[in-house]
C-alpha cells in the first residue's frame, strides 16, 4: 500500500471516528467530489476548527451579528489528520452526482378533481411563510414573512382583513387567548434571539408571551404535565444553535422553558400517545446538525425519555414530518420529506423525496415506501379522492426546474398497498411553493389544497421562472377538489 492509500485508509477510519460523533456517517456517494470539495469542507473544516480554518471573530450567520463561541487554540482539530478524511472523500466521491434508479412512470400534467383558483396581487413580492384553513372562522389565514401581516380571505378568496405579527411568521394556533402566533424575528441564516410568541388580535399590536427565541418555526399545544393547563412546545431552528423545548404553563400566563433536545435544527413536533399508557408523548424532526425523527416518552411529571427512532444523513434536507396511520393497522406511522437544498450543496440529490415508514407495532419504525421529489419541502396525507385509503400532495421548494418542474407540485393517488399515481398541473410553476395545508375550504364536505408562494431566488432557477414570479405576484393557490359539487366561482 503506497503513501496515498495509507492516507485514505486512515481518513475513511478518522471519518468513521469523528463524523458520527455529530450525526450519521455521511457517505461520500451521497455527493459528487467537486461539492464536497468547494461546497462542504470548507464549511465543516470551519464548524470543527480546523488549524487552517481557525477564526475567533467569526460571526454565526450571514447577518454578522453574533459571534460564535470558538474552540481555545490547544483544542483546534490537526490539519494531518483533515488532509486525511479529505483524501478519503475526494478519493471515494463519484465524479457526478448520484441518478435516479427508481423506474417511474410521466407525471401526468392533467390534475383529476381539482379545479385550479389562483390569488394575485396581495403583495409586490409575497413570502408565504404560513398558510391555514382556520376550521373555527372558516377562512384562509396567509402569513407573509416579510410583510409583518397575517392576511385574512374568506372560502371565496376575498381578503376581508389583515393583522399585524412580528417580523417572520411560521405558524399560528388558537387558544383560549385568541391566536398566538410564531415568528421569527429574522428571516436569514442567525442565531440572535429574535423569534417571539405572541398574541395577535384585529386592529391591536402583538402582545409578546414567550421572547428570546432562536428562529422559532412551529409551536404545538398539549397539556403534557396534567394539570390541567395547556403547556407549548416550541421549535428553534436557529442556525448553529438551537433547540426543542416545551414550556410549562404556570400562573398568570407565564411559562417555564424545559429543554428536550439543546440542538439547531429543530423543524416541527407533534403529539400522540405512542405507548398507549395515557400520557402524551412528542415526535420531533431534528435537521441542521443531527437529521433525525426523536420521540420523546412522558414519564409523567414533566420528564421525558428520548428515544431516535429515524436517522438521516446531514446531506438529506429533512424538513417536514407526518404522522399517520397510512395502512390502516391501528399503529401510527411517519412519513418525511426531505429535500431542504439552500445549505451547503444546492446540486439535484436522487435522494431527495417523500418516506413512508411503517410502525412494527412497538413504535420501530422501518422505510416501506420511497418516492423521489426533488427539493420536497411538505407532504400532506390526507382521502383526497374519497376512496377510503390516504393519498398524497406534497411541494418542492428546491425543484428540479431545468428538467423535472412538474414536481412544484404532485398529487399522488392512492391506487392500493402503497402504490401511487402522480399528477401535477401546468401552473404549478407560477409559483415557488414553501407552505402548504388542505381541508375543506368551500364546505362542500371535500378536501381542498393550498398552496402558499415564497419569491425567493436562492438555488438554481431559470430566468424565465424569475420573470414571471416577478411580473405576476402570486400569493396562493387554491386547489378546489370538484368531487363534491362545486361551490365556488372562478377567480379572475
Amino acid at each position: 500500500m503506497n503513501s496515498k492509500d495509507t492516507a485514505k485508509a486512515e481518513g475513511k477510519k478518522l471519518a468513521n471516528t469523528y463524523c458520527i460523533s455529530c450525526h450519521s456517517f455521511p457517505d461520500p456517494s451521497l455527493l459528487d467530489k467537486k461539492t464536497w470539495e468547494d461546497g462542504v469542507f470548507p464549511r465543516m473544516a470551519e464548524l470543527m476548527y480546523v488549524e487552517a480554518y481557525y477564526n475567533p471573530y467569526d460571526p454565526s450567520g450571514p447577518q454578522g451579528n453574533m459571534p460564535d463561541t470558538r474552540a481555545i487554540p490547544q483544542n483546534l482539530f490537526p490539519m494531518e489528520k483533515w488532509n486525511k478524511i479529505v483524501a478519503y472523500y475526494l478519493s471515494a466521491a463519484p465524479d457526478k452526482p448520484l441518478e435516479r434508479t427508481q423506474k417511474i412512470p410521466p407525471v401526468s400534467m392533467e390534475l383529476p378533481n381539482f379545479k385550479v383558483h389562483p390569488v394575485y396581487g396581495l403583495t409586490d413580492y409575497p413570502v408565504t411563510t404560513f398558510l391555514n384553513f382556520d376550521t373555527l372562522t372558516k377562512n384562509i389565514l396567509i402569513g407573509d414573512g416579510s410583510e409583518r401581516r397575517i392576511f385574512i380571505l374568506n372560502n371565496r378568496l376575498k381578503m376581508i382583513d389583515s393583522i399585524n405579527v412580528p417580523l417572520g411568521v411560521t405558524d399560528i394556533n388558537r387558544t383560549s387567548e385568541g391566536m398566538e402566533s410564531i415568528t421569527m424575528g429574522i428571516l436569514k441564516p442567525s442565531d440572535e434571539k429574535l423569534g417571539k410568541l405572541s398574541i395577535i388580535k384585529s386592529g391591536k399590536n402583538p402582545v409578546t408571551v414567550i421572547d428570546s427565541l432562536q428562529r422559532p418555526i412551529q409551536a404545538t399545544y398539549a397539556d403534557l404535565n396534567g394539570d390541567g393547563k395547556e403547556d407549548i412546545i416550541i421549535s428553534e431552528f436557529g442556525f448553529r444553535k438551537g433547540s426543542l423545548s416545551w414550556f410549562e404553563n404556570k400562573e398568570q400566563g407565564k411559562y417555564e422553558r424545559h429543554i428536550l433536545k439543546a440542538l439547531p435544527g429543530a423543524t416541527e413536533s407533534r403529539v400522540y400517545d405512542f405507548n398507549n399508557d395515557g400520557k402524551p408523548d412528542i415526535a420531533a424532526l431534528m435537521a441542521q446538525a443531527d437529521e433525525a425523527v426523536f420521540i420523546f416518552y412522558n414519564e409523567g411529571d414533566g420528564n421525558f425519555k428520548e428515544e431516535k427512532v429515524l436517522h438521516f444523513p446531514p446531506v438529506y434536507g429533512s424538513n417536514h414530518l407526518e404522522l399517520v396511520d397510512i395502512n390502516k393497522d391501528g399503529y401510527m406511522d411517519i412519513i418525511t420529506t426531505n429535500g431542504d437544498n439552500g445549505d451547503l450543496s444546492t446540486i439535484v440529490k436522487a435522494y431527495h423525496g417523500i418516506r413512508i415508514f411503517l410502525n412494527d407495532g412497538k413504535n420501530n419504525f422501518a422505510e416501506k415506501v420511497f418516492l423521489p421529489v426533488n427539493g420536497a419541502q411538505k407532504v400532506i396525507a390526507k382521502d383526497f379522492d374519497g376512496d377510503g385509503d390516504l393519498d398524497l400532495a406534497s411541494i418542492a421548494f428546491y425543484p428540479d426546474y431545468e428538467h423535472l418542474p412538474e414536481e412544484s407540485f404532485l398529487y399522488f393517488e392512492n391506487k392500493g398497498n402503497l402504490s401511487f399515481d402522480r399528477f401535477s398541473f401546468p401552473a404549478a410553476t407560477d409559483g415557488r411553493w414553501m407552505t402548504m395545508d388542505a381541508a375543506d375550504v368551500d364546505d362542500d364536505g371535500d378536501i381542498d389544497i393550498l398552496l402558499g408562494n415564497a419569491f425567493f431566488t436562492t438555488g438554481s432557477v431559470p430566468k424565465e421562472y424569475i420573470q414571471k414570479w416577478r411580473k405576476h405576484p402570486l400569493s396562493i393557490i387554491l386547489l378546489e377538489n370538484t368531487i363534491n359539487k362545486n361551490k365556488l366561482p372562478t377567480n379572475k
